[in-house]
């Protein structure tokens, strides 16, 4: 291979895509294996993580010059003309034959991947090795270069093949003393991301991980440690799924103190084990072999009892985590991996944390560890800063038309009424009239939730990720939900959902209040999210403020935000207000009001103007009539002439004809003579108030 140019000599790990410096083994952010370097010319800058990791194009490959071997006439001349044998990619003027062999020019012209054009045309017979090799003659298509990609590790041998249908997956294993002691890193130059731990959820400059949470059982494993470091054996961390296992045992190895610092080995799950404990290791310094999931390393090529006990020789520390499954079936089944577990020193995890360890977590400084304080519900802390990540990414991406975009938006009214301040159960029909309330906001999304039936969407939002949770955690009652906690969290620390929006307030308060759920943290979480907007005089945060606040029943505090909006001319505050000044009595002042609203076309005051007038106009007939006014007294009589109440209405028509009143006489004899049936007792209508019926509306 041709030597690389200073720019092609930059080296990017395979698996992260970090930058790694010259001589360098092992990758330091998450440990690849890079004894096997291949070196690729890529622009200046981190490689997009969805680039795969390419050896160097088949065109600057020397053997890319020279034609296939099963073409006879185009291989390489005699030897007695060496100047015709394929040259170094350093010098790209010998790659073409001399004239007087043209055989040696190019191969027949009906072979497809013939390098150079036809021999009469000697001038072309070899480009220059920097450059792609000429085109096949006119008709026979070109043949695509054949690529080999190397991920996840090195490998000692690769498959060369043209065209393969499907993915080919090569596994290999680390020849012995492959790894030698003082080729691996030093812990201090090591991140807990290289032993495997999970990311957290992190947004703008936020690291990827937390700060460390001091767990119980960390001084004895400490002591543990330390120990093996000087003594060398097995010291496992066994726990649950999700408890913590690979941070806590990653955290003891960087934390050990020691010194001189001790050098750790990562290998890859399935790696041939049997070649690390050779002399060439010998018993300088202190050395951790990590094994991360022991469960993946053992068998005849992983830790055995007898590689276990030359490594114990050697003073080398197997550092492992294991679930506790695993280690039951493997320590009590018998066989050799019972051997090889029977002399661990074991640290057992709990994936629940103690009220002392809760309390080091609110204590923590980091906005992540707070809130997972705050929003873990009765999940494990570890479970939560793990899924955080998985869960989000997953619910972002669902909104897809082809994905599920009612689920999306199902848990999204969940993560919403959490931002408003409800933090309890949510009944399902609360989500419902959220669900429905972005859809009547917003047309585009109404037309994406019609691609999923909401069965559907609350079958996918409920299932089970992880072995753990799903985006909706059922409640304690039948048909009550509430958004995964980290959801919640990372949707305020994000910023991407913006400001919660207005249906959800509305929607939220009203149903929520009518199921008893407790609506004074909606008003208190309403009041601060609107209160920059209200300073600033907003009309629509001071609507929304009202029917916030009427929703949680304080009519009076409604009533002062109403009056806000509507003295600023906004029509929908003035019918709320004209309502609720209609329903404790002070109708002149309510009628100003729905009058307004009225002329803006507001239904709703139509009915509660007429009802208010009607009853204003009776008081004021029943005065003139009482006081013997005719006209007073028939009018009155038609005011209150209905079914049940004849009887009422002709005292007010006879009233007003003995005073000469002819509209009244007439309409007097036509009662009387439809008149079949006696009045019912207890006739009297309803007393005169000006509240009367007028805050309700329809």
């Amino acid at each position: 291979m041709r030597e690389l140019r200073p720019e092609e000599a930059t080296v990017y790990c395979p698996m992260c895509q970090a930058q790694l410096e010259e001589g360098v083994r092992f990758c330091m952010d998450c440990g690849c294996d890079m004894s096997v370097r291949v070196s690729t010319p890529v622009p200046a800058g981190p490689r997009p993580y969805d680039e795969p990791y390419r050896a160097a194009p088949p065109a600057e490959h020397p053997s890319a010059a020279a034609p296939p071997a099963e073409h006879p006439s185009a291989a390489a001349p005699p030897a007695e003309h060496p100047s015709a044998a394929a040259p170094p990619a350093e010098q790209p003027s010998a790659a073409a034959p001399p004239a007087e062999h043209p055989s040696a020019a190019a191969p027949p012209a009906e072979d497809p991947s013939a390098a150079a054009p036809p021999a009469e045309d000697p001038s072309a017979a070899a480009p220059p090795a920097e450059q792609p090799s000429a085109a096949a003659p006119s008709g026979v298509p070109p043949r695509p270069p054949t690529r080999n990609d190397v991920s996840d590790s090195s490998v000692g041998a690769v498959i060369q093949a043209g065209t393969i249908a499907g993915d080919v997956t090569v596994h290999t294993t680390l020849a012995h003393g492959q790894a030698p002691a003082d080729s691996w890193p030093r812990v201090g130059q090591l991140r807990r991301l290289w032993f495997g731990v999970r990311p957290t959820s992190h947004f703008g400059d936020e690291p990827s991980l937390t700060p460390y949470v001091e767990r119980d059982c960390d001084e004895e494993l400490h002591s543990l440690v330390v120990r093996g470091l000087h003594e060398g054996g097995l010291v496992v961390v066994t726990g649950g799924p999700l408890s913590g296992k690979t941070m806590t045992a990653a955290w003891a190895a960087l934390s050990a103190g020691t010194d001189p610092e001790p050098r750790v080995h990562a290998p890859h799950p399935g790696a041939d084990l049997r070649g690390i404990a050779s002399g060439e290791h010998g018993r300088a310094g202190h050395r951790i072999l990590w094994l991360d999931e022991l469960e993946d390393h053992l068998g005849p090529q992983g830790l055995t009892a007898a590689l276990l006990f030359r490594l114990t020789q050697e003073r080398v520390l197997v550092l492992a985590t294991m679930r506790d499954t695993a280690y039951d079936e493997h320590r009590f089944g018998g066989g050799p991996a019972a051997r090889v577990l029977s002399g661990a020193r074991t640290v057992e995890l709990s994936r629940r944390w103690s009220a002392t360890e809760l309390a080091r977590l609110a204590g923590a400084e980091d906005p992540r560890l707070t809130a997972a304080a705050k929003w873990r519900g009765g999940r494990g802390v570890t479970e939560y800063l793990a899924l955080g990540p998985e869960l989000w990414d997953e619910w972002r991406r669902a909104r897809r038309p082809r994905r599920h975009p009612t689920g999306h938006f199902l848990v999204r009214a969940a993560i919403d009424l959490a931002r408003c301040g409800i933090e309890e159960d949510i009944p399902l029909p609360v989500l419902c009239a959220v669900l429905e309330g972005y859809g009547e906001q917003e047309a585009s999304v109404r037309e994406e939730q019609r691609h999923e039936s909401f069965e559907d969407a609350l079958t996918w939002a409920t299932r089970l990720r992880y072995e753990a949770t799903g985006l909706l955690v059922p409640g304690a009652e039948a048909d009550t939900y509430r958004a995964y906690g980290s959801l919640v969290a990372d949707a305020v620390r994000s910023g991407e959902l913006g400001q919660v929006p207005v249906p959800v307030w509305i929607h939220g308060s009203a149903t929520a209040a009518g199921y008893g759920l407790d609506v004074a943290p909606v008003v208190a979480a309403c009041r601060a999210a609107l209160a920059p907007r209200a300073a600033e005089g907003d009309v629509e945060a001071y609507l929304l403020l009202g029917w916030v606040t009427a929703a949680a029943g304080d009519v009076s505090e409604a009533e002062g935000w109403y009056r806000r909006a509507a003295d600023r001319g906004h029509t929908l505050a003035c019918n709320e207000l004209g309502h609720i000044l209609a329903g404790r009595g002070a109708a002149m002042e309510a009628a100003g009001y729905l009058e307004r609203a009225a002329a803006a076309g507001r239904t709703d005051a139509y009915v509660t103007l007429g009802k208010l007038y009607r009853d204003r106009a009776r008081h004021w007939f029943t005065a003139g009539a009482e006081a013997g006014d005719p006209d007073a007294a028939f009018h009155l009589a038609e005011l209150v002439l209905r079914p049940g109440r004849v009887e009422k209405s002709a005292r007010w028509y006879r009233e007003a004809a003995e005073t000469g009143h002819r509209n009244a006489a007439f309409a007097l004899n036509v009662l009387r003579v439809g008149m079949t049936l006696p009045p019912e007792q207890g006739d009297e209508p309803p007393p005169d108030t000006d509240a009367q019926g007028l805050g309700e509306r329809g």
